[in-house]
């Protein structure tokens, strides 16, 4: 076990090696991110980032790795052998995750090794379980610092992504054909609408030819390929609520408050392809 004033001594020698420089991979030597790969970031110094997920939108998570193995609170250590400059290698996994997108780890990073899921699934199962706190000074300062390099690398990601995320769902939106619920149908159809209430209800929905899902106020249907770009009529019940161009989905926003189960479309929703 090393002692307190060692700790202290690799604590300073990594303090003194702290920089702001980052240096970028060639954009021809650039490597895609995938889940496995244990990535050197070419910072100042140099830190290291096992990835175990990415995220549709490329939001990756990561695992924190450090060569200060006596610094963290992690048990664990990971030899490998570097495949950039085939040194052998001693990680050890620090108590937390890193969000970072793909294009920055593309951009600064480089693979050097590959681990196997059940490595992967060790390595979170000791993250989970290790404090982010430690009553040892120098190991406590140790993880503040390496945290500190990531947390508005970390931030920023998240924040690109859900803006991403509310940018691409804006310009979903904008391809669906969005219909307010007509009231006076409600009104209309009290009785039948009041028997499915009494029904026991569920989210997804299925219709003749169209599949949907009842979500929060609104229910989004998904319409058949043969929609899109051809004029469509939808019927409720006996009225028409839209004819017009098609496209790949319909959502009907404003339910009533009184309606809990909406069962009732997958037998009174009819959408129909018009002939040109």
């Amino acid at each position: 076990m090393v002692d307190l004033e060692e700790l202290k001594t690799l604590l300073k020698f990594y303090k003194s090696s702290l920089g702001d420089e980052k240096y970028t991979v060639k954009e021809e030597k650039r490597v895609p991110v995938e889940v496995g790969q244990v990535r050197v970031l070419f910072w100042q110094p140099e830190e290291y980032v096992l990835i175990f997920h990415i995220e549709e939108e490329g939001l990756v998570h990561a695992v924190p790795l450090t060569i200060w193995t006596d610094l963290t609170t992690c048990l664990l250590k990971i030899h490998l052998i570097s495949g950039l400059d085939k040194t052998r290698k001693i990680l050890a996994p620090l108590p937390f995750y890193v969000y970072l997108r793909k294009e920055v780890l593309e951009e600064e990073s480089f693979p050097i090794y590959i681990v196997r899921q059940d490595t992967i699934e060790k390595v979170l199962k000791v993250v989970e379980r290790a404090p982010t706190w430690s009553s040892i000074k120098p190991k406590r300062e140790f993880i503040k610092l390496v945290w500190k390099r990531y947390s508005e690398l970390t931030l920023g990601s998240i924040l690109a992504t859900h803006i991403q995320r509310e940018l691409q769902a804006e310009e979903e939106e904008q391809k669906a054909i969005i219909i307010s619920y007509p009231v006076f149908l409600y009104q209309k159809h009290y009785n039948i609408l009041q028997a499915y209430q009494r029904a026991a209800s569920t989210n997804a929905l299925k219709g003749e030819n169209w599949l949907g899902i009842a979500e929060e106020n609104k229910i989004v249907i998904y319409l058949p390929q043969e929609c899109e770009e051809k004029r469509i009529k939808v019927k409720l019940f006996d009225s028409v609520i839209y004819e017009g161009k098609g496209a790949d989905k319909l959502i009907i926003e404003n339910l009533p408050k009184e309606l809990k189960s909406h069962e009732y479309l997958e037998e009174h929703l009819h959408v129909e392809v018009l002939e040109d």
